[in-house]
């Protein structure tokens, strides 16, 4: 069966969006994508499209850097938390073999 696209409403133009995804998350990725633009277009601004999106992507590529650059350091963060928990684990081991 092949999928209807999505209607969406960006930056004043609607759109059709195909994808496997549900059309309600389509939509919200669609609203986020249309504040993000007229956040850089600032309130009442005639900013054209071509311009309001591509300062919008750039803004979504920082957003997404950003919170990589989170998930990798609470990733380590986690990581040498558990290091450091089975360090102990295993020198509560090694004096239990040293008592028997």
């Amino acid at each position: 069966m092949i999928k209807k696209g999505t209607r969406v409403n960006i930056y004043g133009r609607e759109y059709s969006i195909k994808g496997d995804a549900s059309d309600e998350y389509i939509r919200e990725l669609a609203d986020y994508v249309d504040v993000k633009m007229r956040e850089v277009a600032g309130n009442g601004s005639s900013m054209d499209a071509a311009r309001a999106a591509i300062l919008a992507a750039v803004n979504i590529a920082h957003e997404l850097h950003r919170l990589k650059k989170e998930h990798k350091e609470r990733d380590m963060a986690i990581y040498k938390k558990t290091e450091n928990i089975i360090d102990t684990i295993e020198e509560q081991f090694e004096d239990i073999r040293f008592i028997k």
